[in-house]
């Protein structure tokens, strides 16, 4: 409980920190603020994983907490979208961003609960336990690709053409990116972990 008020609060505090710095245009700030938000994410879920293999959590628990963790980020990713391009800034690719985040956070939050539930009462669902790794492969491999895209077309640095909008956007989805990334790098090790491969 005192992790996911953490969660929360980070949260609620990153996110008002970046819609007010995208307010102020102050770009280097934001990018810091949202670099920061996300190593934060990474790490608390680093630490979450390493208490849960010391208390000899099942694959279950384990898959629950790192489905969790992803659909914290996809909603912090979506808070701050909607936020700052509802009230702040305009860019008109922002409403269909803001709608996927939700989605991947519901479905993420969703399949985190079947898997806790399971873990409750010993069980073990293989076909569920396969899915989530298998999405966790598929995110980690979506994530890297996200953010050498962006880096590849310059999306990192379109802060400093005035008319492009999206630059808040783009780092909300780079760090945000590196924190799923971590995020799916930690439930496979932990996947292969339980299965002893």
């Amino acid at each position: 409980m005192a992790q996911m008020v953490i969660w929360m609060l980070a949260i609620a505090g990153s996110t008002a920190a970046l819609v007010i710095t995208a307010a102020a245009n102050m770009h280097y700030i934001h990018m810091a603020i949202a670099a920061v938000m996300a190593i934060f994410m990474a790490l608390l879920a680093s630490r979450e994983n390493k208490d849960a293999i010391a208390t000899q959590a099942n694959e279950s628990a384990m898959a629950s907490l790192n489905a969790r963790y992803m659909g914290l980020v996809w909603t912090w990713g979506a808070l701050v979208l909607f936020i700052t391009y509802a009230l702040i800034l305009k860019w008109n690719e922002w409403l269909g961003f803001f709608i996927a985040f939700m989605v991947a956070a519901g479905l993420c939050l969703f399949f985190s609960a079947l898997l806790s539930k399971d873990a409750e009462q010993g069980k073990a669902d293989r076909s569920l336990l396969d899915i989530a790794w298998y999405l966790s492969v598929a995110q980690l491999v979506g994530m890297i690709i996200t953010m050498l895209g962006l880096l590849i077309d310059g999306k990192m640095w379109r802060f400093l053409n005035p008319r492009f909008t999206d630059w808040a956007a783009n780092n909300v989805f780079f760090f945000g990116a590196l924190a799923l990334a971590v995020i799916s790098w930690l439930g496979i090790q932990a996947s292969r972990r339980a299965r002893g491969s």
